[in-house]
């Protein structure tokens, strides 16, 4: 008797247990099942993805779902072309940055830059060409292909860097991908670690769809959130941070010695922009974003002195917003917690406006803007 109760007192929290887990599995599924779209009508064609890969050599497709994309690939509203005359355009080339992840798109910089040029200037447009996940690479080829069609009369490279990771860590996953020879910022790390890399994530990958927990809606919800528990701040792994990417090793080092292939690489993805920019009669302008870990005083490693150094033997002009933000904490300029990872890349709305502000004021004082000009 005494048994018999000890395994009805163990059974049915057991039970209990395993019924509320049920029903949480149900109701999850059912979500999901409601949030998925109808089937498609078999004569209509399905959307293409956001970042698709296709046989350009770069990587963009127009999602006709998606609002913050144009007609024309850009996150922001379609502008004419030919450029209408006594209209001053700007754009923008750049990452998940000038895109503004995490943010409406009339929040990011290019768009605030567009609302100060029409109140000092006159008619103005800032054409936000950024993609999430681009290199300088993707972004020359952007400009060879397409950019240079808007007709600007400035086009402002947003770099961050991690512009010189190797590719293959963000669209290694693309069914179909390829990488030309010139898309690779260092040959011998590509073919010694990150195809390995890739190779075991796969691996790894492939064991994991196997596993019974993957098909369980319940479990795929919360294992991100619980293996946040046990993950800490990069920040907090080391005294001095020198990460650019949270998919590799890769240390900003590489990019502070003039001499390493990611280095020599940049320079060159620029000087070739820079001539196709100044042949269509328009301004580069390389505007150099700072990571969070930065702000920190005495920070040993700033590859913005190497870069500012080469924009002026080369004659383009270039803009460090290292010195304005750290005039601001960290906090409210990075998104760092904010964000589903410890975000030390991407801005807030704060950071936004500040670079947008910074930006015009770089151009003012280059005597880039045109004057007032009546719009009546």
């Amino acid at each position: 008797m005494k048994q018999r109760r000890l395994v009805i007192k163990f059974v049915v929290p057991v039970i209990s247990v395993l019924i509320t887990l049920l029903t949480l599995e149900i109701a999850l599924r059912g979500y999901h099942a409601a949030k998925r779209p109808a089937a498609a009508n078999v004569n209509q064609v399905a959307p293409v993805p956001l970042h698709v890969v296709t046989d350009a050599p770069y990587l963009y497709g127009l999602n006709p779902s998606h609002p913050d994309i144009s007609s024309q690939g850009t996150r922001d509203d379609e502008v004419a072309i030919p450029k209408p005359r006594g209209t001053f355009r700007v754009l923008v080339l750049g990452d998940s940055i000038a895109y503004g992840s995490e943010l409406a798109k009339d929040k990011t910089f290019p768009n605030r830059l567009e609302s100060l040029l029409r109140e000092h200037i006159g008619p103005a447009e800032v054409v936000n060409a950024g993609v999430s996940g681009y290199s300088a690479y993707n972004e020359l080829q952007y400009y060879l292909t397409r950019g240079k069609e808007f007709q600007p009369d400035i086009v402002v490279v947003a770099f961050c860097m991690n512009d010189v990771v190797n590719p293959r860590l963000h669209w290694g996953d693309a069914p179909g991908v390829r990488f030309p020879n010139e898309a690779i910022p260092n040959h011998d790390y590509d073919v010694n670690h990150i195809i390995p890399l890739i190779q075991k994530k796969q691996k790894k990958d492939a064991q994991s769809k196997s596993s019974v927990l993957e098909h369980s809606a319940l479990y795929r919800a919360l294992a991100p959130r619980l293996g946040r528990l046990f993950t800490k701040d990069l920040d907090s792994n080391a005294k001095i941070p020198t990460y650019i990417t949270g998919e590799d090793t890769i240390s900003i080092e590489v990019l502070v010695d003039k001499t390493t292939p990611e280095s020599r690489w940049l320079r060159s993805i620029y000087d070739r922009l820079h001539a196709a920019v100044q042949a269509n009669g328009a301004k580069l302008v390389v505007v150099i974003f700072p990571l969070a870990y930065q702000l920190e005083d005495n920070y040993p490693f700033m590859p913005q002195k190497q870069l500012v150094e080469y924009c002026q033997e080369s004659s383009i002009l270039c803009l460090d917003l290292l010195p304005s933000f750290r005039q601001h904490r960290k906090e409210d300029i990075f998104l760092l917690n904010n964000s589903s990872f410890y975000d030390v890349w991407h801005l807030t709305e704060a950071g936004h406006d500040l670079s947008a502000r910074e930006i015009e004021r770089f151009l003012a004082d280059n005597m880039l803007l045109p004057a007032k000009r009546r719009t009546e």
